[in-house]
């Protein structure tokens, strides 16, 4: 092994290189930097806690209080006064009382249609008052019992008949011309009657020909349709003779 050149070891004496000591402020710039970073490390960690418990709670409210509205598209959510609480709905009208009155005789500003056969039930009933000596007076009674107002003009169509489909006895009953119809609305459940009159099959014998009969057969005022009332008596048979005369129909059960 060579010994090292005593010049080389000569030169390196006289250019050696001193190293070069901080600039004068440098630390106190590297501490400033550091304390920033440290700084902002803590905000940074802060900020994290406070989305995460922020986003617990709202977690934490939706599950309490349900899901909220579902918005249409394009539209946000913003606070709104809370809405006045509705009043109650409006009671139902209480039902007619047995004695409040169902039938009007006035015609509404929209009348209604007529009363089909199918609407009404027809029965028979003594009239108010009985009847003049001779005579048997017989009331129809006209109830209404469909859910809706319908009227009543004229006068019925009434037969005597042997039995609910059996044959016609004698001509229908006449019409008591000298009074005058008037039109009637019944309410549901609202009545009206008609009067029939016939005199007593005795009084018109030997021409008479009485015979059983099981009721009328009714045909309310401008119907097709009829409906069997059972009224079981005596009628004359032959034609023509004591064929009864039946009134318009009027509203209610008075006299």
């Amino acid at each position: 092994m060579t010994e090292p050149d005593d010049r080389f070891e000569g030169w390196l004496e006289r250019h050696r290189v001193e190293p070069l000591g901080p600039v004068p402020g440098a630390y106190d710039r590297i501490a400033r930097t550091a304390r920033r970073r440290r700084v902002g490390r803590v905000a940074v960690a802060a900020a994290a806690v406070v989305v995460g418990i922020t986003g617990i709670t709202g977690l934490a409210y939706r599950i309490v209080a349900g899901p909220g509205p579902v918005l249409p598209p394009g539209t946000s959510a913003s606070p709104s006064r809370a809405a006045p609480a509705s009043p109650d709905p409006a009671s139902p009208p209480a039902p007619a009382s047995a004695g409040s009155q169902s039938t009007l005789t006035t015609s509404p500003s929209v009348p209604p249609t007529r009363c089909h056969t199918g609407d009404l039930n027809v029965t028979a009933q003594g009239a108010r008052g009985g009847g003049a000596a001779g005579s048997e007076y017989t009331w129809l009674v006209f109830t209404n019992i469909s859910t809706r107002p319908c009227s009543l003009y004229g006068f019925p169509g009434v037969s005597w008949v042997t039995a609910a489909s059996g044959q016609q006895v004698n001509d229908p009953t006449a019409r008591m011309t000298e009074l005058k119809p008037v039109r009637i609305v019944l309410a549901p459940q609202g009545v009206a009657h008609a009067e029939v009159r016939y005199g007593h099959p005795g009084a018109f014998e030997p021409d008479c020909h009485a015979v059983h009969v099981a009721g009328f057969r009714v045909y309310p005022p401008d119907e097709t349709t009829s409906v069997f009332v059972p009224l079981p008596a005596q009628a004359c048979s032959a034609k023509g003779v004591n064929v009864g005369a039946v009134s318009p129909v009027t509203a209610g059960l008075d006299p």
